[in-house]
């Protein structure tokens, strides 16, 4: 695999617990936002800083990364539907089969839009189930190109992206060329997980204690699905994450939507195929 964390899942209640829950009001909804929003902003950070600067500016004090999703279920190990104190419930069951599912591809395109406030983000990625993988995320109208070949991820962002973020000399530097970096660094693991499918099933209802609840049957795309679905409410504040997932083996996600007030995200995963060869981008600019 090209740099995945894997570790067997024992039950859903693994799962749920992986993400700290963010805020009362948030609960697990918009885990997918978060860690999007937070991890391109950390990305650009980190590149703009020297490690020199950032390891002086650090020293003595508190960790401060965007958020990382918990690792989730290897390929080669089955999970459990659930522990002998904690039966599994039919939306449990659900779950577990959509993780395992999106361990076991080989491609698929996940394409959304993630809102925040007046922030809005635009994705549109083709991703093998090692990891690699890469596409497109539009930002505040600026449009970053994104890859993850084998152990190195790179990032093409324009000049405008940067000079909002880095000095002038680094926004001439660095826009519009491509960049490369470690993906193993854990300056920049949160976003490289978020290339992982897996990992973006599994962290849509953690953090969350609510109880997940299964849907009819219905159709989405042409496709039979059942729909999970949690909600929190919190002093008049609902949050809710839906999930819809083939009834047909093997059990794919095909939607993810969350929403809070202010807050909302869409994933719709499609064209679940063959692994895609990725090649290194031209003349990428190292960093470490």
């Amino acid at each position: 695999m090209a740099g995945r964390i894997e570790a067997p899942i024992a039950s859903v209640a693994a799962v749920r617990r992986g993400r700290p829950c963010r805020g009362a009001a948030a609960a697990s909804a918009l885990a997918l936002a978060a860690v999007l929003a937070a991890s391109l902003s950390a990305l650009a950070a980190a590149i703009a800083t020297p490690p020199s600067v950032a390891a002086a500016a650090t020293t003595g004090a508190p960790s401060s990364t965007a958020p990382t999703l918990a690792p989730t279920t290897t390929s080669t190990t089955k999970p459990a539907t659930g522990s002998a104190s904690e039966p599994a419930s039919p939306a449990d069951a659900w779950l577990l089969k959509a993780i395992t599912a999106e361990e076991r591809f080989g491609s698929v395109r996940i394409q959304g839009k993630v809102t925040q406030g007046k922030s809005v983000l635009v994705l549109d990625l083709l991703v093998n189930g090692d990891g690699e993988g890469g596409g497109v995320i539009v930002q505040d109208g600026s449009v970053i190109k994104l890859e993850r070949v084998g152990t190195l991820l790179y990032f093409n962002a324009p000049k405008k992206y940067w000079s909002a973020r880095a000095t002038a000399a680094q926004a001439d530097a660095y826009g519009g060329k491509w960049i490369e970096l470690p993906a193993a660094d854990t300056r920049f693991l949160s976003f490289d997980e978020f290339l992982d499918a897996a990992d973006l099933v599994a962290a849509t209802f953690q953090g969350d204690t609510s109880t997940l609840t299964l849907g009819k049957t219905t159709k989405f795309a042409g496709r039979k699905v059942v729909v999970l679905k949690d909600a929190v409410s919190v002093k008049g504040t609902r949050s809710t994450g839906l999930m819809d997932i083939g009834t047909g083996s093997p059990h794919y996600v095909y939607k993810i939507v969350e929403s809070t007030p202010g807050d909302s995200s869409t994933l719709v995963f499609d064209h679940y195929g063959k692994a895609v060869t990725l090649t290194v981008p031209p003349e990428p600019i190292p960093v470490s």
